[in-house]
């Protein structure tokens, strides 16, 4: 009784710190640095949050090991929820060939520039949605309209964005969200729908702040290795920036994502540390690929 209660408070304090921090099993380019200095300033760069990371590290650990959540699960998780979310009307996909051709060919030149790719199985989809956003859940990566806007003419920060969701899976961030899913289930006992439930909560508080940074960093790569212009994401970050009230600490305790502004200095830093490149005004008159008005 005093295990499961002892298991139960720790597993509550890890969904209220949103703690998924980690990576599992992929290595970093060797070439690449990744630097998470610049949170040092944010609550999620506070040593009591850092020291909660490594308790849920040991949590997950005893409670559902790792070597469990194989990419074929991760695979299958993927799979279920989106049969669930289409079935029951959660999700409306946007049904546009061009559309799901053009996003399909960035997600699988992305794929291709891998150094240790898994063996996750990937797809992308559009959705009908007017909140700016993309996540991603075994595998599985969405698009909203509203962010697919953000990307009109800007082909270069649509990959540095689903570059972004690929790299929560390659590292390791959503086979942590799967194992507390699991352990979850394992200490409260799976009601009817519930998973799916916790799925949905997860996929907006499943990664914490370093995680976030983590996967801008590996979708920056990615998007640098194909040549397309890295600084458009830091413009992007900039703009939403300007829709933000300024920093508070106390939303930044409750926040899962780095403020905007924060996000844009440290991938400005990243990008010219590692490909010597100052991120200033971007050229209007680019003549990369455009993406089209949808």
């Amino acid at each position: 009784m005093l295990r499961t209660l002892i298991y139960s408070l720790s597993v509550l304090i890890l969904l209220s710190c949103n703690d998924i921090d980690r990576v599992i099993g992929r290595d970093k380019p060797k070439a690449v640095s990744y630097s998470y200095s610049c949170l040092d300033s944010a609550i999620g760069g506070a040593n009591v949050n850092k020291r909660l990371d490594k308790v849920g590290d040991l949590i997950r650990d005893i409670g559902v090991s790792e070597k469990s959540v194989t990419d074929e699960v991760q695979t299958e998780y993927g799979t279920m929820f989106h049969d669930q979310m289409t079935k029951d009307g959660t999700f409306k996909l946007i049904t546009d060939g061009a559309l799901q051709r053009q996003l399909s060919k960035a997600l699988n030149d992305l794929l291709a520039k891998r150094e240790t790719p898994s063996k996750i199985q990937y797809a992308v989809y559009a959705l009908e949605d007017t909140v700016v956003n993309a996540f991603t859940f075994g595998g599985r990566i969405y698009v909203t309209r509203a962010m697919l806007q953000k990307c009109a003419g800007k082909t270069d920060l649509l990959y540095a964005i689903l570059g972004h969701e690929i790299g929560h899976s390659e590292m390791g961030h959503i086979k942590a969200t799967i194992q507390e899913l699991e352990l979850s289930t394992k200490i409260f006992g799976e009601q009817s729908g519930s998973t799916f439930y916790q799925i949905k909560k997860f996929l907006t508080a499943s990664s914490n702040q370093k995680n976030e940074l983590e996967a801008d960093y590996y979708g920056i790569n990615l998007t640098n290795e194909l040549g397309y212009d890295v600084c458009t994401a830091v413009a992007f970050w900039k703009e939403m920036a300007s829709n933000e009230n300024g920093y508070n600490k106390v939303e930044d305790f409750f926040r899962t994502h780095p403020f905007s502004n924060l996000r844009a200095e440290c991938l400005t830093a990243h990008i010219r540390t590692n490909f010597g490149k100052a991120c200033g005004s971007l050229d209007k008159d680019s003549t990369l690929p455009q993406v089209k008005q949808w």
